[in-house]
């Protein structure tokens, strides 16, 4: 029996599976993560596809540190159900884990937009380090990008993919700007940076349609224009990926509602990071954070209440969200 499992490998995830292994020396404590690679900056994958950081930068933990820290790493693995009655955890090679104290902290994974998912399999996304090697393998063969869509990372890649010379076509649309509110002034201010950078900018029109014309020729139809391009990146934020969690018991919205101290209700089961809606008492509703710093602060607050404390997520209500310095003012939950 593992004292502890923690549920996912990011900053979230491996920040709480420290801080429990140094608060309690003597306990065991176990990640358990679908992914095969260690625990990336995801917020420097474009740096990482434009070749301005080595694949050592991009890895912030070694698999030495797992091991010098006594935290065992299973990569690889998939939980497929959590028992909350039995405090128990399935794999999907239907291993049964048991647990004294659980830390969900499975993240985010890729939102594609309901009437684009018919397009999925020529939708290019970056979330993960197995993405980035896609982009480079496909980027080595085609000369231009659209980019659909509009959240923070969108706007990283735009900028990696110019130094590195890809014409770069952007449609702008109501989805855009997540997890910003998308307004006239926020679209025109933002069309004419990238307009300035020698970006081809697509504001007003409808994605219609997208068709693969050749191995490295898609061909979209955007309002009543029609662009041939290399590849189409899809950006729409991230949605939580708590599919495996559905008949858990636990209180699930577009995330694992907690509340402000990062607790599901269930006795040992926390939840952290960008998969958990934290509850504000001032705004009597629930909030997300993003961000690598927000993430990694929130997995140290999650081990240190399960471990016993009653340390609170504190947040004003006139700053819910500080994304790598953007601060936002409202809850993306309420506004998906």
């Amino acid at each position: 029996m593992s004292d502890f499992i923690v549920i996912g490998n990011g900053p979230a995830g491996s920040r709480a599976a420290f801080t429990l292994k140094e608060k309690e020396p003597g306990s065991s404590v176990t990640i358990i993560t679908r992914e095969i690679e260690g625990c990336c900056h995801s917020h420097l994958l474009p740096k990482f596809l434009e070749g301005t950081i080595t694949e050592n930068e991009l890895f912030e933990i070694s698999y030495d540190d797992y091991i010098s820290k006594g935290v065992k790493l299973r990569t690889g693995q998939s939980v497929v159900s959590v028992d909350v009655k039995k405090n128990e955890v399935l794999l999907d090679h239907k291993e049964v884990l048991p647990f004294k104290g659980l830390v969900i902290a499975v993240g985010g994974k890729p939102r594609i937009p309901e009437p684009l998912l018919i397009f999925k399999d020529l939708l290019f996304t970056l979330k993960s380090f197995n993405d980035t090697k896609v982009w480079k393998e496909k980027l080595s063969r085609v000369d231009s990008v659209l980019i659909i869509g509009g959240d923070l990372t969108s706007f990283a890649v735009t900028k990696a993919l110019l130094n590195i010379g890809k014409k770069v076509y952007f449609m702008l649309n109501e989805d855009a700007f997540w997890p910003l509110r998308f307004d006239k002034t926020l679209c025109e201010k933002v069309s004419s940076r990238l307009e300035e950078r020698g970006v081809t900018v697509l504001t007003g029109s409808k994605f219609k349609g997208l068709a693969a014309v050749s191995e490295d020729v898609c061909r979209a139809r955007i309002g009543d224009q029609e662009i041939e391009t290399g590849m189409v990146g899809a950006f729409f934020g991230l949605a939580p990926d708590i599919k495996f969690l559905a008949r858990s018991g636990l209180q699930i919205d577009r995330g694992i509602l907690v509340d402000e101290y990062l607790s599901t209700g269930h006795n040992g089961i926390y939840a952290t990071g960008d998969c958990a809606q934290i509850y504000h008492p001032e705004l009597h509703d629930y909030w997300v954070s993003i961000g690598t710093k927000n993430a990694k602060a929130l997995g140290e607050l999650a081990a240190i209440n399960l471990l016993g404390g009653m340390e609170k997520t504190e947040m004003s209500k006139t700053k819910i969200f500080d994304v790598d310095g953007v601060k936002i003012n409202t809850s993306w939950w309420m506004d998906y």
